[in-house]
């Protein structure tokens, strides 16, 4: 098997937050069933980005910009993806507080255009989506949906601390 190139550090912080993602897709049904008590099948969908998170963290080193601006980008189609799902009650529009991050913490100082540009995409997205979603494609009891909140406002913290974590101290230069 071929041996993966060295990376930067910025490149493989974002890898490795790329990998936590991608193993948490397939146990978030079971966050949502266990909390929520329903909405496995609905959540089962969220899912479907797995295998583009997976292929961000395995090839990512080949080609660490687009590794480093592709997580923020996939971020945000699955954060709107989620929402539309689950409704903007459910939290999970709560997820573009980390895509946010990655954009700005991700790149170089000679890289500042891409990352304020990310910023700049990812806050218009956030401004045309929010209050436009439609009914949810799951219809959740309100209890059930109190509950999701709390999973997803706790998942999207422990995420932001991760990232934090995982980049403090991190060159720049």
């Amino acid at each position: 098997m071929a041996q993966q190139p060295e990376v930067d550090p910025l490149t493989s912080a974002v890898r490795t937050v790329a990998w936590l993602i991608f193993a948490n897709k397939p146990v978030y049904p079971l966050y949502v069933w266990w909390f929520a008590g329903s909405g496995v099948l609905a959540s089962t969908l969220t899912a479907a980005s797995a295998p583009l998170w997976l292929a961000l963290a395995w090839w990512g080193p080949r080609s660490p910009l687009l590794l480093r601006a592709g997580a923020p980008l996939l971020g945000l189609v699955d954060t709107l993806m989620a929402t539309k799902l689950f409704g903007p009650a459910s939290g999970t529009e709560l997820f573009f507080a980390p895509c946010l991050l990655l954009a700005v913490l991700s790149f170089r100082v000679d890289e500042t255009r891409i990352s304020r540009g990310l910023v700049a995409v990812i806050y218009l997205v956030v401004i045309a989506a929010h209050g436009r979603y439609g009914a949810a494609w799951h219809d959740w009891p309100p209890a059930q949906l109190a509950s999701l909140l709390d999973v997803n406002a706790l998942a999207v913290a422990s995420l932001c601390a991760f990232i934090g974590w995982k980049f403090a101290g991190l060159p720049r230069g």
